[in-house]
């Protein structure tokens, strides 16, 4: 029951993370163009740990 419920939030995270753009209010960044391409890797970042998590709870009888 958890291993889907960690898919759907980081799912979330990721979404929030695009959406929202964490990056913009770090100090460190201040290129516009640097803070969208790295809110686009993080967000893709989520995605692929989710859909690896997902593999691995299917393969392990997790999911079920």
């Amino acid at each position: 029951m958890m291993a889907p419920l960690v898919r759907i939030l980081l799912r979330w995270i990721g979404g929030i993370a695009l959406a929202r753009g964490w990056m913009s209010d770090a100090s460190v960044f201040q290129d516009p163009d640097v803070v969208t391409i790295g809110c686009y890797v993080l967000a893709a970042v989520c995605g692929v740990v989710s859909e690896g998590w997902y593999f691995v709870a299917r393969k392990r009888g997790w999911s079920r």
